[in-house]
């Protein structure tokens, strides 16, 4: 009786991980690449993706969230993930903003794309589609508040998961995009 119990036991402890659940789709959307080049759901399509949301002259958290991204792509770099940064400030972040950004940090473009375009534009995509926050106003220290949540999606546009910005949140994002890619 030990033993099988003993087996039942370790089989448990041995089953597969099972994906994120499906959330939300992600709606058309079509912004602009620091490339000037037209980017947005049609490029993603059929890959598993991670955004987060920064602007380039944030005074507190986005240099962090820009260093968690890159430590993703390597991470994941195994694997067929993209990574998408979404400027929260299109103002000011214009294509050339975002390239020099971009290399400044060391970024992979040809996985990781920051995208910017209307303001209008952009709010839609992040705000209504992503469901993340961003504000309208810098406050007194010049940071505009936005979500600083990772956003994990499926090959299909769906939404998988949202993950805290620290290092359960992106050891789990890294294993539910790991995950995805097998499946997707």
């Amino acid at each position: 009786m030990r033993l099988t119990a003993l087996l039942a036991i370790a089989l448990v402890g041995c089953s597969e991980p099972e994906p994120p659940p499906t959330l939300l789709p992600v709606p058309v959307f079509e912004l602009t690449s620091q490339a000037g080049q037209p980017f947005g759901s049609e490029q993603l399509r059929g890959d598993v993706w991670i955004a987060n949301f920064i602007f380039t002259n944030c005074p507190t958290i986005c240099p962090t969230l820009t260093s968690q991204m890159k430590e993703l792509t390597e991470t994941l770099s195994d694997t067929p993930v993209r990574y998408v940064s979404f400027s929260v400030d299109p103002e000011n972040d214009t294509p050339a903003v975002l390239t020099d950004y971009a290399e400044e940090r060391g970024a992979d473009t040809t996985r990781w794309t920051f995208l910017t375009g209307a303001n209008e534009t952009v709010e839609e995509v992040v705000v209504r589609g992503l469901r993340m926050r961003m504000g309208e106003e810098p406050d007194e220290t010049g940071n505009i508040l936005h979500g600083s949540h990772f956003v994990l999606v499926d090959g299909t546009g769906t939404i998988r998961g949202y993950y805290e910005s620290n290092v359960e949140g992106l050891r789990d994002i890294a294993e539910d995009a790991r995950l995805l890619t097998e499946t997707d």
